[in-house]
């Protein structure tokens, strides 16, 4: 089973929930091997631009002679820590940006977990439809005689003989 969040935005949800995030809480793969790509890919541009300073720095260092594996382990590390906290640094920055974390849900993927979601959301209340009398004119007059129709005319649209 995996956890995954519920964010919705300030304003709450709208009607068909677009704006809803459901995110996986664990391990990213991208974050893994594009780290600071995908720091700025997810507009987290602070930490982005710390992975890429420990990159190049840690590029830097395996060029070194004799800190050539100090230089490998520390980038390793970088893209461990944003692969293994990188979601929830996402979310933190969607709930300094608005969004409220609703709930945790457990479930095999993240269909489910959509499902689940939204199946325990309130259901609005049917509105009764409105009436015959309430939508149709209100008139105690027969129809009007059909005014301008006794020209004769050859097309679909003749309108009075114009």
């Amino acid at each position: 089973m995996r956890s995954y969040l519920v964010l919705t935005p300030k304003n709450g949800p709208d009607r068909e929930h677009r704006s809803t995030i459901i995110m996986t809480d664990g391990f990213s793969w991208p974050a893994f091997l594009l780290s600071w790509i995908w720091l700025f890919w997810h507009r987290m541009w602070i930490a982005g631009a710390i992975a890429l300073a420990i990159q190049i720095g840690s590029g830097v260092l395996s060029t070194m002679p004799g800190f050539a594996i100090g230089g490998w382990l520390l980038g390793f590390a970088m893209n461990l820590i944003v692969a293994l906290e990188g979601r929830h640094l996402y979310s933190q920055s969607l709930q300094r940006r608005g969004y409220t974390l609703e709930t945790v849900v457990f479930a095999q993927d993240r269909s489910t977990a959509e499902e689940m979601y939204f199946s325990n959301l309130p259901q609005p209340e049917p509105k009764a439809m409105p009436s015959l009398s309430e939508w149709a004119p209100q008139t105690n007059t027969p129809f009007p005689a059909a005014a301008g129709w006794q020209s004769s005319g050859a097309g679909l649209f003749d309108h009075g003989g114009r």
